[in-house]
């Protein structure tokens, strides 16, 4: 006989739980109203378990769980195996389109007998069962079955989520029943005609994605360039005019060369416009859908650096933020992990990195240097993942189901815009002016010259002046910091030769990731991992540095 659930004075613990890219997060963001839970039409994008209310029953508390990969063996599909074990009710969540697939692979692997179960069926809108076909999948499971749209869901189709939720029950089901569900018409999704060209392919999936940041950045750089005098004229000038009237040690902390305004205005100009159309264009490929598609076109080519195309999801994250990136990479093959954290440090210029490229470059008078730079950081940095991490991937699999190709979800694309922006006003930017304060004290009371002793060596081995040390050492802390290198509104970089300033900015983008990332590897990964991948990055660093100066030598 069938069991229901029965509840009312304790609360419900209800986890949700589905292989990748099913729509949990979704679901989870419009029952509980969680900022929080991220959604994405990428894979991989929760690695952590999320907890919270639901919104229109209190004594419901629902947990999202990353997505199930039984093709790998990621920590994010042992996060949610062992969050298995408890005595709470198991909501389902498949897509309609793969419903009798993905059940059957449910069904094999995990240990759903005797569980309390419920299921949730997204991707309505790819596919609408008939009433025919949704009482055949209801009798055969004999669990509560709802359709929806994880996209957009109003209080109706809550509610009945909700209702679903209550009526779970034992499941009690074997594989030769899953066997009978009924095959949805509609194939898995695949790879998207013109990316499966041999070679065209790849090349058309690495333009798209140099695209996704080259034209930001051009687009930045167009819109700086005509602002920066207006600011100057009316903002800068008049405030720097009034502030020469304070006592000289203040006046060099706000107006000098590292000064708060000063510094910090000219850096906000150049970052901030870069950060906030990467993370435009950045979600819009991930809510078409069209990123993973561009990561598996190039799979051929990065399995032979020791990576996969999944790989290479995190590393562009690392776009955006190194930190958030490091976290994604739980999403990665145990085997790959380390290759792709080792990427991400060397090769994924953050956003804010992006930015303070761009303002160095310009301040040189030399913007058209981003493009090489961002080349070689491409190059370098497969070069550096396949010296250094030599994993075997041929095991893995190398087709998996792609997601649909969909509209922009209105919401969430605000809602992941507005983080980033708000990411970069609270945390990023007071971290930066911090910088500034603590360059310009350090110059007043002239302290700032044992940066130059502690970096002498390098600065010596490529003929770089002196008072570039404190942008690499600045650079260490976070990779914006090597906007001090535009001190005195930029006049070190003018008097530099265009080599010397596109060798400074290579090393200080690449000598080493920036100190929070180092943690987040060590706590993801080992302090013995973080140590080795930052000597080596160093050693890869040094070199190609050496290299590049070489080539700009005879050219």
């Amino acid at each position: 006989m069938l069991e229901s659930v029965q509840y009312s004075a304790c609360p419900i613990d209800v986890v949700l739980v589905g292989c990748e890219s099913v729509g949990k997060s979704g679901l989870f963001r419009h029952l509980t109203g969680e900022k929080r839970a991220l959604t994405s039409n990428v894979k991989g994008t929760t690695v952590a378990a999320l907890t919270a209310t639901c919104k229109l029953n209190n004594d419901m508390r629902l947990t999202d769980l990353p997505g199930l990969q039984f093709d790998m063996d990621s920590k994010s599909t042992q996060l949610t195996l062992d969050r298995l074990e408890g005595e709470q009710t198991l909501l389902l969540v498949v897509k309609a389109t793969e419903l009798k697939e993905e059940l059957t692979q449910l069904q094999k692997e995990l240990n759903l007998k005797g569980k309390q179960v419920a299921i949730v069926a997204t991707h309505q809108d790819k596919y609408q069962p008939s009433n025919a076909e949704q009482k055949r999948v209801q009798e055969l499971l004999q669990v509560p079955v709802v359709w929806i749209n994880a996209r957009k869901m109003d209080q109706e189709e809550q509610e009945k989520v909700i209702t679903c939720i209550e009526q779970a029950r034992i499941w009690a089901v074997t594989t030769s029943i899953v066997s009978f569900l009924p095959s949805t018409p509609i194939p898995v999704n695949k790879l998207i005609p013109m990316f499966r060209l041999r070679v065209v392919g790849p090349i058309l999936a690495c333009l798209i994605i140099m695209t996704m940041f080259a034209l930001p950045v051009f687009a930045a750089y167009l819109f700086v360039s005509w602002f920066e005098p207006i600011t100057e004229q009316y903002l800068l000038t008049p405030i720097t005019t009034w502030l020469e009237q304070i006592p000289a040690f203040l006046a060099n902390v706000l107006i000098g060369d590292y000064g708060i305004i000063t510094l910090g205005w000219y850096s906000f100009l150049w970052a901030f416009p870069v950060v906030l159309l990467i993370s435009i264009t950045t979600t819009i490929t991930e809510e078409i859908g069209i990123q993973e598609h561009l990561t598996s076109a190039l799979d051929p080519w990065l399995r032979k650096i020791g990576l996969t195309g999944r790989d290479l999801l995190p590393a562009i994250t690392g776009f955006g933020c190194n930190v958030v990136a490091v976290m994604q990479s739980r999403s990665c093959s145990s085997c790959t992990q380390v290759s792709c954290v080792s990427m991400i440090a060397f090769g994924s210029a953050c956003s804010y990195q992006i930015g303070a490229t761009l303002s160095i470059f310009n301040a040189a008078h030399a913007p058209f240097l981003f493009i090489p730079y961002l080349l070689l950081l491409f190059v370098v940095g497969a070069i550096h993942t396949r010296i250094w991490n030599r994993s075997t991937t041929d095991e893995l699999t190398r087709i998996a189901p792609l997601p649909y190709l969909q509209g922009i979800n209105g919401r969430a694309f605000w809602w992941k815009v507005s983080g980033v922006i708000k990411q970069f006003l609270v945390q990023a930017m007071p971290i930066f002016l911090l910088i500034c304060l603590v360059a310009s004290v350090l110059e007043t009371v002239g302290v700032l010259s044992i940066f130059s002793w502690l970096a002498m060596p390098l600065l010596y081995l490529f003929s770089l002046p002196s008072d570039a040390a404190p942008g690499l050492i600045f650079s260490f802390i976070r990779k914006d910091g090597l906007l001090v290198l535009n001190e005195g509104q930029g006049s070190l970089l003018m008097d530099m030769s265009i080599s010397q300033v596109f060798i400074l900015v290579y090393l200080a983008s690449t000598l080493s990731a920036c100190l929070v990332t180092l943690f987040t590897i060590s706590r993801e990964l080992s302090w013995k991992d973080a140590l080795s991948i930052g000597w080596k990055q160093m050693l890869t660093s040094v070199v190609s540095a050496a290299f590049i100066a070489l080539g700009l030598y005879f050219l």
